[in-house]
């Protein structure tokens, strides 16, 4: 843990219980109480907020997994990919950035805007509303952006939903002011739990976001996206995993906030035990002998024995439950395999509540630079970029507690055995983001984004057994705005509605995913 004052973290841990707070709440609704709140407080608070509890886990494991295509099979799972709506899950990004995360960034800059000796608090508060608000826009569409946070301060109780495409230019304009505005001379930041304190890696995280979010402008403005992408990489961003931005977790469940969300999700009645591979993932990593294969399932009889030697891995078609198309599985000599035990489920290091959660890392940032090379846009070497980030994806899974490393020979053999060097164009951009898909699990936030923006992976067309899919199998594009904006937002919520065509359609793409 990064030097959290321990009653902070005593009040994160109850949140979710309706305990401690009073004083979150209070200084959002009068700046005059509160006072003693330091800026730093309010900034970790903002960053656990995002990745801690169990309701943070939902969009993720329920939505955003399973319509990438990663896993299937746990009965929540057929929200994401059945394209069923569920409201609860759909509306915790909002719920949650919105009411929580935001309103104490907001609140920290307003506070910290008149003294001059705060202005690292401030620049690193932008930076991450900044990543906060790429997140809610990328997946509800037009949001409320500029007026957002501000009841008190500016008496604005129904914020308007700005534009998409006004959201990200001024996420750009955010970010590259915030990192210029960092000033070494002034007040270092304290109780950091992003960077602990470190600046350096503030400014790195605020040009590899904006690397991220220019590229996500490929196809809707190529001009601005190359841009804003070599802008990005000449201003510097991430150099190694120790620049990673994730948010570090302990072993605590919920409700307590210093566990990771997304496992505690997966900890609810023991959801991980029938979160099973799907074709898509499995069968391209069996493709291509990958290594990582090993690590992200594992198969297991009913007394806990290892027996992925005999199932091979077995997958399922998306869309499919655990217990869909029923019948034991019979190995080579004979062995009779239960059914409940045949399929290849996630293995246990991605579902331990201390695991860290990784927001944007170094190998991300590596296929970025891949495309933008492959691009044209910046750098000359694409192959370099592309191999460094399967090299650094391989490398990260080691902060999964747990987790077998992949030994060196076998990342080595990956990485010759996949060069770029020659392959058409259109294939070298499969390829990258192909590998990008693997590296970003679990992080469903991102893979959504980067399949929608990329098309890769292909979805399979999902297996419907019962007939729910409300879409007809269409894969859903954005999420739902809450149905609570229709009666506390009215005017502005359905003005959003008007712009996509009157009505809340999560089949509707968002700005930049053109089609």
């Amino acid at each position: 843990m990064k030097i959290v004052p321990y009653i902070l973290i005593s009040c994160l841990a109850l949140v979710g219980a309706g305990s401690c707070t009073k004083d979150f709440d209070s200084i959002n609704t009068d700046p005059t109480r509160g006072a003693e709140i330091a800026p730093g407080q309010q900034l970790t608070a903002a960053a656990y907020y995002l990745s801690g509890g169990r309701e943070t886990g939902y969009p993720i494991m329920y939505y955003f997994l399973p319509r990438s295509q990663y896993v299937s099979g746990a009965w929540g799972m057929r929200f994401g990919g059945k394209y069923i709506r569920n409201d609860f899950y759909g509306e915790r990004m909002w719920e949650i950035f919105y009411g929580r995360s935001l309103k104490q960034l907001i609140d920290m800059i307003e506070r910290s805007k008149n003294d001059p000796d705060l202005v690292n608090y401030i620049a690193a508060g932008r930076i991450l509303k900044a990543y906060i608000f790429s997140l809610l826009t990328d997946a509800y569409g037009d949001v409320p952006y500029s007026q957002a946070g501000i009841a008190y301060y500016g008496k604005i109780y129904t914020p308007k939903y700005d534009l998409q495409q006004e959201i990200y230019k001024d996420l750009f304009k955010e970010l590259t002011e915030a990192t210029a505005q960092f000033d070494a001379g002034k007040q270092a930041l304290l109780n950091d739990i992003v960077f602990n304190g470190n600046v350096d890696r503030w400014k790195k995280l605020a040009n590899s976001l904006r690397l991220r979010l220019g590229m996500r402008l490929s196809k809707i403005d190529a001009n601005m996206a190359a841009r804003e992408v070599k802008a990005a990489v000449d201003a510097g961003v991430m150099a190694s995993a120790d620049d990673n931005f994730k948010i570090i977790h302990e072993n605590f469940g919920f409700p307590d906030l210093r566990g990771n969300g997304l496992s505690q999700a997966f900890h609810e009645e023991s959801s991980f035990l029938y979160t099973i591979g799907t074709n898509t993932f499995v069968q391209y990593l069996k493709y291509h002998s990958d290594p990582r294969l090993s690590r992200f399932f594992i198969n297991r009889d009913p007394a806990g024995e290892d027996i992925t030697a005999l199932t091979g891995y077995m997958s399922v078609q998306s869309g499919l439950y655990w217990w869909d198309n029923w019948g034991d599985f019979t190995a080579p000599g004979g062995r009779v395999i239960p059914h409940a035990n045949k399929f290849c489920v996630i293995n246990r290091p991605f579902v331990q509540l201390q695991a860290s959660f990784l927001h944007m890392g170094y190998a991300e940032v590596q296929f970025l630079l891949a495309e933008a090379a492959a691009r044209g846009w910046a750098g000359t070497n694409p192959q370099q970029f592309y191999h460094n980030g399967i090299r650094a994806a391989m490398k990260q899974l080691e902060m999964y507690p747990g987790m077998d490393p992949v030994p060196q020979p076998q990342v080595d053999a990956f990485v010759t055995a996949h060069p770029l060097t020659g392959l058409p164009a259109d294939t070298v951009l499969k390829h990258i983001n192909m590998q990008k898909w693997v590296a970003l699990f679990p992080n469903g936030y991102e893979s959504f984004a980067n399949q929608r923006r990329t098309g890769y992976p292909v979805l399979e067309e999902i297996e419907d057994v019962g007939t729910e899919s409300e879409t007809n199998k269409v894969p859903f594009l954005r999420l739902f705005y809450p149905g609570t904006e229709a009666f506390n937002n009215t005017a502005n919520y359905q003005e959003a509605l008007q712009r996509m065509g009157g009505k809340n359609d999560w089949l509707k793409p968002v700005w930049w995913d053109k089609r």
